[in-house]
């Protein structure tokens, strides 16, 4: 079975929004992000035999992420300019989308797929429906998208060994249980109503 771990847009740009630097880490005497999240790739799935894909923009380098040997890198038809275009960063024109099916075809055949990256609830998202348009049994690994530089730091909930979606929402939803059990559960309800993040799915992919 061909098992591929997918993630997105690992760049400078996407990371430096989450990323404190190593000195406020260090200082608070916090785990660095970046050797927690490459363990986990590497726990949750080269060492399960996975196949680890990154996607990049043409026009940029990978940033925190340390690709192995037998990694691969594909690239998105859109330039990161292009893909920014409504971020502010690049007012006045309307944002390109890479084209979707045209990374699910770089992957080539796959029967199974976990996708991390940035963001969790865009791009990450828009290629995860994809997947499963096209027929992939495809889950979302929200611990390892740009919700990662929280979780992580949350040592009684983040395992870097596996993710557990039934653990992610139980403790999401403790986290805004302050308003209220009701308004906690319909809030994650909302956010992650998904088929791809495999919360309306009566079985749960865990490994």
């Amino acid at each position: 079975m061909n098992k591929i771990f997918l993630y997105l847009y690992p760049i400078k740009e996407f990371a430096n929004v989450f990323f404190l630097g190593n000195e406020y880490y260090d200082a608070n005497n916090f785990k660095r992000p970046f050797d927690v999240l490459n363990e986990a790739i590497e726990k949750r799935y080269r060492d399960k035999g996975y196949q680890v894909v990154y996607i990049l923009y043409p026009d940029k380098e990978i940033f925190g992420i340390t690709p192995k040997k037998n990694d691969k890198i594909i690239f998105t038809d859109v330039t990161f300019k292009e893909a920014t275009r409504s971020t502010g960063l690049n007012t006045g024109e309307e944002v390109k989308y890479p084209n979707e099916q045209l990374i699910i075809n770089q992957l080539g055949e796959v029967e199974e797929l976990f996708i991390g990256g940035y963001h969790a609830q865009d791009c990450v998202k828009r290629i995860g429906e994809k997947a499963l348009q096209n027929g992939i049994n495809t889950l979302i690994d929200l611990d390892l998208t740009d919700l990662f530089f929280s979780l992580y730091r949350h040592e009684e909930y983040f395992n870097v060994e596996k993710y557990d979606p039934e653990r992610f929402r139980a403790f999401m939803i403790k986290k805004s249980s302050r308003y209220g059990e009701a308004f906690a559960i319909d809030l994650f309800n909302r956010n992650y109503q998904s088929s791809v993040y495999g919360f309306n799915d009566c079985q749960h992919r865990v490994r």
